[in-house]
Parts: structure tokens; C-alpha cells; sequence
């Protein structure tokens, strides 16, 4: 079915056509400014929607589960992506964002699975928490230089995701921030970022090689577990800190130097890196966790002349060689 709403009707308001599941077309004239949240929330059939320029406010989970709908161009007025407003779209594969738009809230996008691609303007200043989460056919997407962060869970689970380009304006990647990005061969960090949270490029499976800059001062939890194809690492010398299951299960990883700057090494850190055949640890390690080598089946040697008790740390068949 099919509706056309009359001129003169200013504002769509919340829910008015949330669930109608057999809505497959909809006018929408001039004279309306805003679309309420959860305006068409539900609406699995709509499979076009044309949304006047006179738009300015799209609010929450105003598409929101529309899983027919294909493309939808965002008018130039309005000036924020809010909460899920496009979420379970999934047939979804464009969508044109104006220079008007600042902020793409959390959950924006998420489960957008046959989004390729979206240019974000260069207006944007922040990308929320899961914005991208689950879009599994993304396979590109470049950040704007206004953007200062890369949010919790941002893209976590861009499975098709091969590259990503992160500009100089970005001073921290937060926790799962990448998790799940199967296919992310490389990243380049730039030198302006100072944070990575945990487990942020968890299971980022393809990745081979990464580099830390010099102003990131820990590698934090689960930060790289379960990066198999993962052979080389860079720390660099501002490197305090390697936290529990921090390197867990990179199974390609055949070497990686310590830096002196590193005092502790976390519980299962490098668990399972099957490969590794040798590590030198400096003295300035004073704590290294239960099992930080456990499951190393290759390990035959671990340099060290600290003052760390608990060797060989769970390695199967390693033994300590002093100094």
C-alpha cells in the first residue's frame, strides 16, 4: 500500500507509522520539517522514501527496521544521523550524507548488513558508540579529519572491512572498536593517537602487521588476541604495560621485541602465539602473569634475568636462559 501525506502537514510525528509492515511507498510533501522518532520504525516493505529538502530533524529510530528500503538520501538541513535511526535497514546498500551532518549517534547504522559503502562528510565531528556495528558488507570507509575518536564498538563486526584510513585528528581508539574485522588486512595508527582500548582489533584475523606509535603508553586487554595472521608487531619505547590476553592466539606471530619501557607483562598475554619460537625480555619486566606463555608450543626460549617468579609462565617447552 501506498500514502501520500497532504501539504500543509509540518511534522511527522512519533510512531505515527511505526509497524506498518505493508507500507510500500510514501510522499512526502515540502511543508514538512521534522520526522518524529520512530516515525516509520518497522515499516519492513518500504522499499523507497524520498525525504523533501524542507527536512531539517530526523529523530530517533525514525527508519528504524525498514529492511526493504534500498537507498534515502539525508536532505541538506539536517544536522545529526540520532540513535538507530537507520538500524536493521539491511537491504540497505547506499546512502548520500550532506556536509550539514556533525554527529552519527550510536547504533546509527548498526546491522546495516548490505551497506557497501558511505562517504562521511567532512562536517562530521563525531561517530557514536556502534554506529557501524554488524554492517558486514562494508568494505571501505574513510574518516573525516574533524573526527577525534574512534567510538566504543564503532565498527565491530565489519566483516567484508579491508581498509580503513584514520586521519591525524585521532587521539584515541576505544575498546572493540574494530573486533571482528575479519578481513582488515592493515591499519595504519597515525602518531597523534595515545589510547587503544582493549580488545579493540580482537579478531581481526587477517591483519599482518601493525605498528604502535610512540605515544601510546599500554597495550590493553585483548587488544590483539585472535590476530592468527598477525607476524610482526612494533612497540615502541613508551610501552609500560602488556595486559592480560593481550596477544592471545596471534598463532603467526614468530617474533615480537619487548621494549625496556615495558614493567608488566599480563595474565595468558601471549597464550597460544603457536610460533614464537623465542622471546628476550628485559629486566625492567618485575611482573609477569600466570600462563603469559601458555600454549606457546614453539617457544624454546625465554632470555630473561628479571626479577619475575613463575617461569617458565605456562610455556609447555621453554626453558629461562639468564642474560
Amino acid at each position: 500500500t501506498e500514502i501520500t501525506i497532504p501539504d500543509g502537514v509540518s511534522s511527522i510525528e512519533w510512531g505515527v507509522f511505526g509497524d506498518c509492515s505493508s507500507l510500500t511507498a510514501i510522499t512526502i510533501p515540502d511543508s514538512v520539517s521534522s520526522i518524529g522518532g520512530r516515525a516509520f520504525w518497522g515499516c519492513s516493505s518500504l522499499t523507497a522514501i524520498t525525504i523533501p529538502d524542507s527536512v531539517s530533524s530526523i529523530e530517533l529510530g525514525a527508519f528504524r527496521g525498514c529492511s526493504s528500503l534500498t537507498e534515502i538520501t539525508i536532505p541538506d538541513g539536517v544536522s545529526s544521523i540520532e540513535e538507530y535511526t537507520f538500524r536493521d535497514c539491511s537491504s540497505l546498500t547506499e546512502i548520500n550524507l550532506p556536509d550539514s551532518i556533525s554527529s552519527i549517534e550510536w547504533d546509527a547504522f548498526r546491522d546495516c548488513s548490505s551497506l557497501t559503502a558511505i562517504n562521511l562528510p567532512n562536517s562530521i565531528s563525531s561517530i557514536g558508540d556502534e554506529a557501524f556495528r554488524d554492517c558486514s558488507s562494508l568494505t571501505e570507509i574513510n574518516i573525516p579529519d574533524s573526527v577525534s575518536y574512534i567510538s566504543y564498538r564503532a565498527f565491530w563486526g565489519c566483516s567484508s572491512l579491508t581498509e580503513i584510513n584514520l586521519p591525524d585528528s585521532i587521539s584515541s581508539i576505544e575498546g572493540i572498536a574494530f573486533e571482528g574485522c575479519s578481513s582488515l588486512t592493515e591499519i595504519t595508527i597515525p602518531d597523534s593517537v595515545s589510547y587503544i582500548g582493549g580488545y579493540a582489533f580482537d579478531g581481526c584475523s587477517s591483519l599482518t602487521e601493525i605498528t604502535i606509535p610512540d605515544s601510546v603508553s599500554s597495550i590493553e586487554g585483548g587488544t590483539f588476541r585472535g590476530c592468527s595472521s598477525l607476524t610482526e608487531i612494533n612497540l615502541p619505547d613508551s610501552i609500560s604495560y602488556i595486559r592480560s590476553f593481550a596477544f592471545e592466539g596471534c598463532s603467526s606471530l614468530t617474533e615480537i621485541t619487548i621494549p625496556d619501557s615495558v614493567s608488566s607483562i599480563g595474565v595468558d598475554a601471549f597464550e597460544g602465539c603457536s610460533s614464537l619460537t623465542e622471546i628476550n625480555l628485559p629486566d625492567s619486566v618485575s611482573s609477569i602473569g600466570v600462563d603469559a606463555f601458555a600454549d606457546c608450543t614453539s617457544l624454546t626460549e625465554i632470555i630473561y634475568s628479571g626479577a619475575a617468579t613463575g617461569a617458565p609462565w605456562g610455556a609447555p617447552n621453554a626453558t629461562v636462559k639468564s642474560k
